[in-house]
């Protein structure tokens, strides 16, 4: 700056403070709170004399003069956009290590610089649930404020905004943001990466980029497979704490999504964002060495689970396996091979239709819906086993069980409990299908007379009782009648009378049989009720 240049300025400052002062004492305003005024622009002292009305004004001017080789605006309308802004981020003027400063609308500074973010989602997949990540791809915008890249003032012709890519991006300055929750990060583009910087002639900056991150979401399966998850993403500041930076959401549209967006496993239900502060300090370190509050943004995404998959592919089979297992209770209980090989079949392809599903399951520590679901099953076919087993062992007992009545409280205890008599002279009705007795009779001159009883199998009759059909055929080998009349006297005479109702072993074998047929659907169903309940309105 020449010195004539510099009179000029010295001389219009006087006149400009005089005609200031001359006002203020012809319209008797206070001249002190006009000084501290013009002070806040220059260095300016006002010193009172006698008279009240005049001051004497000292003016202290620093001339900072501009490096020689610093490119000129004043000729801004007739550049070309990249000559613009490569003389806007010259060294002289714009230093890209320093954020910018934010400005009120009287000009004054203020701290701190407010950044605004929107994030537009294109895909979300591979929802891991194993990894607990998932995949996100989408468009990032931050949009800022920085005085020293307005041109509106050198080239007030120029309406558009200068845009450029990566090359322009790496010319300013820009926000120093990360996502804390990522696995890995990148931004696509081909050739060149896919960055978009837009710099308006107020000074706005806009800057768009394409990324693609795989971030963890910390997944819940207690209800597993009719779980909902919560999956966000946190884009945090990594330099600047809120003393300098603060992220916040855009007031229109944060996050929005493409509406070509559709999840295999999940349902989108809605989103939530949020803004909030992360502390760093020596205990924490979540930005190393760097103490301090830092400004946070998080958006999560709702997902709720599609249940149509695991209906059809686990639960009705596993509904149909389970019921399979009771057709043993309609075998009776000496068909050994049948019944061992439907109660083993049924268990083990259960257990493979379970480990099938299981295997796409992150191992964790807490019971899930799904393995509520895999036990009880198992316990049902589990139990017509065991039910076989028990029945198999009445089956072949010996000996008649003595009930008081023949009800369900009597027939259990003697079951368990049995009290097992031999009719004390011979009188049995074993599970032999022939027994025989022979006696001989002195008196009858030597003769020999055979008894044979043949026991037939026991009939289940069309009311659901049990009966047993005895034919006894007496075959005489004498030809005299009186003697087979006195044998059968002598028989029914031994008989003990029976003061207590009698059951034989397979007519106990049958009738647990019969009563599991309903116990266990009934238990199962039961189950089923309390189960979905569980599921649906908790």
């Amino acid at each position: 700056m020449t010195k004539r240049n510099l009179g000029v300025i010295i001389m219009m400052m006087m006149m400009m403070i005089c005609c200031q002062v001359e006002l203020g004492a012809a319209t008797g305003l206070d001249l002190k709170g006009l000084s501290l005024t013009i002070a806040g622009n220059g260095s300016i002292i006002p010193v009172s004399s006698n008279n009240s009305d005049t001051y004497d004004l000292i003016l202290n001017i620093t001339e900072v003069p501009l490096p020689d080789d610093c490119p000129s605006l004043s000729n801004a309308n007739s550049l070309t956009q990249t000559e613009l802004i490569a003389r806007l981020t010259d060294n002289c003027r714009y230093d890209k290590l320093e954020p910018p400063i934010n400005l009120t609308d009287n000009g004054e500074e203020q701290d701190p610089l407010d950044v605004y973010a929107r994030f537009y989602i294109y895909v979300i997949k591979n929802l891991d649930s194993s990894d607990m990540q998932f995949m996100v791809q989408g468009l990032l915008q931050f949009r800022y404020s920085d005085s020293r890249l307005a041109f509106s003032s050198y080239a007030p012709n120029r309406k558009q905004p200068i845009m450029g890519e990566g090359r322009l991006r790496d010319l300013i300055w820009v926000p120093h943001v990360f996502l804390a929750n990522a696995h890995s990060s990148s931004v696509l583009g081909t050739t060149e990466k896919d960055v978009v910087t837009t710099i308006y002639p107020d000074g706005t900056v806009l800057i768009s980029t394409r990324i693609q991150a795989t971030l963890y979401c910390w997944m819940n399966f207690q209800k597993f497979p009719f779980d909902e998850q919560k999956c966000s993403t946190i884009l945090e500041s990594w330099i600047y704490n809120t003393s300098v930076l603060q992220l916040h959401w855009e007031d229109t549209n944060p996050v929005t999504f493409d509406p070509q967006l559709q999840l295999t496993e999940y349902y989108l239900i809605g989103s939530l964002y949020n803004e909030s502060v992360s502390v760093s300090d020596s205990f924490t370190m979540t930005h190393g060495a760097l103490v301090g509050n830092y400004s946070t943004l998080s958006f999560s995404v709702l997902l709720t689970r599609e249940v149509g998959y695991y209906i059809i592919d686990y639960f009705l089979p596993s509904i149909m396996i389970v019921t399979i297992s009771w057709v043993s209770f309609w075998l009776q209980a000496d068909q050994t091979p049948a019944r061992t090989t439907l109660g083993c079949t049924t268990l083990l392809s259960f257990i493979t239709l379970s480990l099938s599903q299981e295997n796409n399951l992150s191992k964790v520590s807490y019971v899930t819906m799904s393995e509520v679901w895999f036990l009880v099953c198992t316990i049902f076919i589990f139990g017509s086993l065991v039910e076989f087993a028990f029945v198999n062992t009445i089956w072949r007992r010996n000996n008649n069980l003595e009930l008081k009545k023949r009800t369900t409280k009597y027939i259990v205890k003697s079951t368990f409990v049995p009290n097992l008599k031999r009719n004390r002279r011979g009188y049995n009705r074993s599970n032999s299908t022939m027994s025989t007795c022979s006696m001989d009779k002195g008196n009858n001159g030597g003769q020999n007379n055979t008894v044979i009883t043949i026991e037939t199998p026991i009939v289940i009759g069309g009311g659901g009782g049990l009966s047993r059909e005895d034919s006894a055929i007496s075959l005489e080998e004498s030809e005299s009648s009186l003697g087979s009349a006195s044998t059968a006297s002598l028989t029914e005479k031994e008989k003990p009378a029976q003061t207590f109702a009698t059951m034989t072993p397979k007519e106990v074998s049958l009738w647990i049989d019969r009563k599991m047929r309903f116990v266990f659907p009934l238990a199962f169903i039961i189950f089923n009720a309390l189960f979905w309940t569980l599921v649906y309105c908790l």
